[in-house]
């Protein structure tokens, strides 16, 4: 097959950039998780009365807004990775059809569409990522890490969504004395789906920074030969 070294463009940038992206989503998810428990331990004391109204109130009212700021925080830079990986995944999939440009079940576009389509955006991303690496490398068949990476992608979400439904909180949070043992146990499912979402997004993570690199150093490797 005649490859076109010409039309090559470079992926290892943009890979950089979503590890950088990615490690920073891991730290600071697992500081609001450090946050979150401190939270459940400050609710319990609180509600079993060993301290008192008002450190209760100022621990709420002051690490609660940074916990949520930190969520809120990693989503954003979480959305900006999104970005970063659409755009490799798009210049990849070029790169890949000038090498084997049969191999591939979805058109293009689908770099990006694949994650916002309803229904489809369940499994078009890891056909995506799993055509483009196949092609890169056609020799390597293992797609463990892919599997992987996405099974950890859902369920970190799943578990997410799965917290806020578990939590149930009083109105009023001088009433906290008056929540029901239900209420409590409900806010420690809450922490520890948080915790879950966590660790499952940082597998999650760590999986596709590995499939790009390893993308990235096979994309470089076989564009060198076809110089």
């Amino acid at each position: 097959m005649q490859h076109h070294a010409g039309n090559f463009r470079a992926v290892r940038g943009l890979g950089s950039a979503f590890v950088a992206l990615a490690a920073i989503v891991v730290v600071v998810q697992w500081a609001a998780v450090v946050l979150r428990w401190i939270g459940y331990r400050i609710v319990a004391a609180r509600y079993d009365g060993d301290i008192g109204s008002a450190d209760y109130n100022w621990a709420r009212d002051t690490l609660f807004p940074i916990e949520v700021a930190l969520w809120l925080m990693s989503f954003l830079a979480m959305l900006v990775a999104w970005i970063v990986v659409t755009v490799w995944l798009s210049r990849a999939r070029a790169n890949a059809d000038n090498f084997a440009p049969a191999a591939h079940h979805l058109s293009r576009p689908w770099a990006f569409w694949g994650w916002v389509v309803p229904i489809v955006s369940l499994w078009f991303p890891a056909l995506f990522v799993h055509d483009v690496d196949t092609a890169s490398a056609p020799r390597r068949r293992s797609q463990g890490l892919i599997a992987t990476w996405w099974i950890t992608w859902v369920l970190a979400w799943i578990a997410f969504w799965a917290g806020i439904v578990s939590l149930r909180m009083p109105d009023d949070h001088d009433t906290i004395q008056t929540m029901r043992d239900s209420e409590v146990d409900g806010l420690f499912i809450f922490s520890a789906s948080r915790s879950a979402s966590a660790l499952l997004f940082t597998v999650a993570a760590a999986c596709l920074i590995a499939v790009i690199l390893r993308i990235g150093r096979a994309q470089a490797a076989w564009s060198s030969t076809a110089r």
